[in-house]
């Protein structure tokens, strides 16, 4: 009775978080279903742990435990709620192994699992990594969702059951390669550039557009403006966002086009100076192709990337992201010098 009162109590850290997950799953178009897999952990876990009983208490568990319950009530420090919800849930987790041993907890892995796909966040993380449309993403979490009943449902049946070093090793293994794939942008720290857009830029000559009322919808708590510029045969667009306090706004720009149904063909970090870069995206759809650069600042410095943004994100600071994309034909150099030139006359501008 002792163990499954204090499993209860590791359930708190999850409950603290439970009013950033009501309003994430109701405010968040990417996220609002994910309250599926918190759902189905439910009957899955009265399926997992029918008739087990628990073993002896297994202090191996501790070096998971303490540090997930630390970066879970200790939000404030790295400001990532999606993180504090998967420490909550691992919390979970590791209290089982604790408490009833690797044996038992093996058996509630796959109900862990489950959780951590409805972590807000997991749908644009997976189809950022996967570089795939948020609908493919959603596809492969209901995929794993699937696995997961089938590993319970395998596990209860035969009672094979793989020891916790390989499964450490496992995720060891996914998570170094993830961070590795995603690493030189992810601590890129360039000078801070928060341009100016005035309607005369050397060549180009602007104008500001109204965003339309979908825009204006999506950046709600965001300060958004749209610009459009014209050399000749030349025309660049540009979106200029001020984020507000509701970083669940800002996507990455990738993940925004394949969400409209643009064919992302590249995606590549572009260093244009050593304390400066840009993410380079080359996107068509239909027959219309288009390379779109983004970069994200904050008063203090710059990163080229999505991951970078949500790394130095503080609550409270200013924050900015830029979009400027221009038509291609079928010369992305001609595009991509023509991009370089705004931008060299942007930075030209704000140096005076």
């Amino acid at each position: 009775m002792i163990k499954i009162i204090l499993i209860c109590v590791s359930f708190l850290p999850l409950l603290i978080h439970s009013t950033y997950l009501w309003q994430t799953w109701t405010g968040s178009r990417l996220d609002h279903w994910d309250w599926i897999f918190f759902l189905l952990s439910i009957p899955a876990t009265f399926w997992a742990i029918h008739k087990e009983k628990f073993e002896k208490c297994d202090f191996y568990a501790l070096p998971v435990l303490i540090p997930c319950l630390i970066l879970t009530l200790l939000e404030q420090i790295h400001h990532i709620n999606a993180l504090a919800v998967a420490s909550a849930v691992c919390v979970i987790f590791s209290a089982v192994w604790l408490l009833g041993s690797w044996n038992f907890a093996y058996k509630v892995l796959p109900i862990t699992i489950l959780l951590l796909l409805g972590t807000p966040s997991s749908s644009y993380q997976l189809s950022l990594v996967m570089m795939c449309p948020v609908a493919t993403a959603w596809a492969v979490k209901f995929l794993l969702a699937v696995l997961c009943l089938i590993w319970i449902w395998y596990t209860k049946r035969t009672g094979v059951l793989v020891k916790c070093s390989t499964i450490f090793f496992l995720a060891a293994a996914l998570v170094t390669g993830l961070i590795l794939l995603h690493s030189k942008a992810l601590y890129f720290k360039g000078t801070s550039f928060i341009p100016e857009f005035p309607s005369h830029c050397g060549e180009f000559w602007g104008r500001s557009i109204q965003p339309d009322a979908n825009t204006k919808r999506f950046f709600v708590t965001s300060t958004v403006k749209q610009y459009r510029y014209t050399k000749a045969d030349t025309e660049i667009s540009v979106l200029a966002v001020e984020c507000g306090e509701n970083i669940h706004e800002i996507h990455p720009a990738s993940h925004c086009l394949r969400t409209s149904m643009w064919t992302v063909h590249s995606e590549d970090v572009l260093y244009l100076h050593d304390n400066f870069a840009v993410t380079e995206i080359d996107a068509s759809k239909g027959g219309n192709r288009i390379l779109v650069w983004v970069w994200y600042s904050s008063e203090k410095l710059s990163t080229p990337g999505f991951l970078g943004f949500r790394r130095h994100f503080r609550p409270g600071e200013k924050h900015y992201t830029y979009q400027i994309s221009i038509p291609l034909n079928s010369d992305v150099e001609r595009g991509r010098n023509e991009l370089k030139k705004f931008v060299q006359i942007l930075r030209s501008n704000k140096e005076q």
